[in-house]
């Protein structure tokens, strides 16, 4: 029973769906921006469509030394970003889907052993 009371929840539809899609706005159009400003990186971007530009920053070779893991997110597009956090948004409704089925998968494995184990006794 105490099994339960500490068993991660998955998160809300609403929570799912939302979350992802904050932190990527946030990040890619707020942090990134910011950060790659302050390393002193040089702005590209690349196509013109409906969908707009992909972003990314560039950095001389001193300050991808000094800041390797800074400089190798801001080096990803913001596409990338956004595919990444599409991809999280998705295990998280694979997870919101699963968890019940699995629950009940364990539930009915486990009483099938108590009907086992009462029997044999």
């Amino acid at each position: 029973m105490t099994e339960s009371r500490f068993r991660v929840r998955p998160p809300s539809f609403m929570m799912a769906l939302v979350l992802p899609l904050v932190v990527g706005v946030l990040l890619n159009a707020v942090v990134r921006p910011w950060l790659g400003q302050q390393l002193g990186g040089t702005p590209r971007s690349m196509g013109a469509s409906v969908r707009g530009q992909d972003h990314w920053w560039e950095f001389d070779a001193a300050t991808r030394a000094e800041h390797p893991m800074l400089t190798g997110f801001l080096s990803t597009s913001d596409g990338a970003i956004a595919m990444l956090l599409f991809a999280v948004i998705v295990l998280l409704f694979a997870w919101r889907f699963l968890d019940p089925r699995i629950r009940v998968f364990r539930a009915r494995r486990a009483a099938a052993a108590a009907r086992r184990s009462s029997a044999g006794s």
